[in-house]
């Protein structure tokens, strides 16, 4: 079964931000400029969808993984959320433009239920 379809990606974005790691004080450990970075990632891929055809976009969309991969490295709340996203996962689902526009808007979701349940810098 597929990680992310379109009719389970918003609640699903909306449960992996409720479940995110918190300090004591009980905000977030992840920050808005850690996931809007992420997010940024993602953006342009999806401009670019539009105007591209999916095999134009195979490379880019291996060098997210790798961006993803090396971000979560780098910091435990973004691991944090790149595994409880099931984001790794869910890129290598990616097989056409319909995939990684829904892949895109997940991102999407993300940051919007992490500002909507409190998440600040």
């Amino acid at each position: 079964m597929a990680i992310l379809t379109d009719e389970n990606y918003v609640d699903k974005a909306e449960n992996v931000i409720t479940r995110l790691k918190k300090n004591r004080a009980g905000r977030y450990l992840l920050t808005t400029s850690k996931i809007r970075n992420l997010l940024s990632l993602t953006s342009t891929l999806f401009d670019e969808s539009k105007v591209k055809r999916f095999d134009q976009l195979s490379d880019r969309i291996a060098y997210l993984r790798v961006q993803f991969l090396y971000q979560a490295g780098r910091e435990d709340s973004v691991k944090d959320l790149v595994e409880k996203g099931q984001i790794l996962e869910a890129l290598k689902e990616i097989r056409n433009t319909e995939s990684l526009q829904r892949f895109c808007r997940y991102m999407e979701a993300l940051v919007a239920y992490f500002r909507y349940h409190g998440g600040k810098d």
